[in-house]
């Protein structure tokens, strides 16, 4: 048997060769691997950077809804009481925290309800205590009682309660955590120092044509409680014969620590008694377009284009506005929407007891164009009842009420003095 020396090193040439091809190939498919596995996690980690982007962002817009919910749930009539204990601050803080929650599980987002609580929701006091501006509802007047406490922001960081662990939140489909603090929050504003109103787009001011005197015969401040509002209301001197129910959104009988006022509107209302209701022009018109626009006021409040005829921008206070007059025409139809609009809110204006006149010669008994009144501050009252006598007296009964309205333009200032009626909640960084 003849055997080829030669061919032996090209044999094992050839398995080293061999060798070295399976070696690569198995090099290859490793790399390979972990390539694709690297672009796995990177099409993993960009669909989580997506889905937490998208968790976020619904998170954030539905906080915000929250803390909205939860500051119009704290403001209510019931802050206005004459008297105020410890319980019934803790039960507003209370309805508003279980406000803001309740959103959340009506929302229909389970996921993120099940990571929200009451804790949740601080509720921030101010710094120091702005005094109200003049006697009023919110200040103490017993030794039992006292005062009522306005949040100065409601603030929701959402999921406050939850751990921390944004790194195995980050991959929830491998680690399965689903619930983390999620860096989310939101905060809404309550300001209460309203120095005017300011209508824009289909926004109005919510105000009542109608001004109520606030001061004595004698120019007595309102400090002094001279005028009719600071009096009844205010200093509590009023009756209490009628309560707001706000579930059924009726006027019931019986006491709820809120006083009325009744005041009367008539023909001669401009020059009438202490309890008469000064008629406002809002708009430059005729004395033959008065009626309707006492209505559309009522109805629809003040708007942009009408301040504007009067080279305003803005309602606001003190200021001064002319006077208007009034048929009996014009007070049974004011008297007619008056009875079909009963709970109705609205800004109403206080003003001083004197009537002047720019223009004496075009000044008459009722009242004129050119007449004018000083407004001093605004207020806010409910429509609790009315009626219209034989003689075309109409009689309105308010009750004080809380009203939120976005129109109101606030000061900036620390040492504002702070309106107890009226509020705007905003949010806020």
């Amino acid at each position: 048997m003849k055997f080829n020396v030669s061919s032996a090193p090209r044999w094992q040439s050839c398995q080293r060769r061999s060798a070295h091809h399976h070696l690569r190939r198995g090099s290859m498919m490793l790399w390979t691997v972990w390539v694709f596995l690297a672009m796995l996690m990177m099409v993993a980690g960009l669909f989580n950077v997506m889905w937490l982007s998208c968790v976020r962002s619904e998170a954030r817009r539905h906080a915000e809804s929250a803390v909205i919910i939860g500051g119009h749930a704290f403001l209510s009539d019931d802050l206005l009481r004459l008297t105020q204990q410890p319980f019934e601050n803790e039960g507003r803080a209370a309805r508003c925290r279980n406000a803001a929650i309740e959103y959340f599980s009506q929302s229909g987002d389970s996921s993120l309800s099940q990571i929200v609580s009451a804790d949740d929701l601080e509720l921030v006091q101010p710094l120091a205590q702005i005094p109200a501006d003049g006697p009023g509802l919110s200040q103490p007047t017993t030794a039992m009682s006292g005062t009522a406490n306005v949040p100065e922001e409601i603030r929701l960081i959402f999921g406050k309660a939850q751990p921390n662990d944004q790194v195995r939140m980050f991959f929830s489909g491998l680690t399965g955590v689903h619930l983390a603090r999620l860096g989310v929050s939101a905060a809404a504003k309550i300001e209460h120092s309203p120095t005017g109103f300011l209508p824009g787009g289909n926004t109005t001011i919510p105000v009542l044509p109608f001004a109520i005197r606030d001061q004595g015969p004698a120019g007595e401040s309102l400090s002094n409680g001279g005028g009719l509002w600071s009096r009844e209301i205010e200093a509590g001197q009023g009756s209490d014969n009628l309560s707001w129910n706000p579930e059924q959104h009726s006027v019931e009988n019986g006491s709820d620590g809120l006083p009325e006022i009744t005041l009367t509107i008539s023909s001669a209302s401009s020059v009438g008694s202490p309890d008469s209701f000064v008629p406002l022009r809002f708009a430059a018109v005729a004395s033959t377009e008065n009626s309707g626009q006492i209505i559309s006021w009522m109805q629809n409040g003040v708007t942009a284009d009408d301040l504007k005829t009067l080279g305003l921008s803005q309602l606001s206070f003190p200021s001064k506005v002319s006077v208007s007059s009034l048929s009996n025409t014009e007070c049974a139809e004011i008297a007619a929407w008056l009875q079909s609009h009963q709970g109705r809110t609205f800004i109403v204006c206080l003003c001083g007891s004197n009537i002047g006149a720019a223009n004496s010669r075009n000044s008459s008994a009722k009242g004129s164009a050119q007449s004018t009144v000083q407004l001093n501050r605004p207020v806010a009252a409910r429509i609790m009842a009315s009626g219209i006598d034989s003689r075309g007296v109409v009689r309105v009964r308010l009750q004080p009420c809380v009203l939120i309205t976005s129109t109101a333009v606030t000061s900036s200032s620390a040492t504002a003095a702070q309106n107890r009626y009226l509020y705007s909640v905003r949010l806020c960084n």
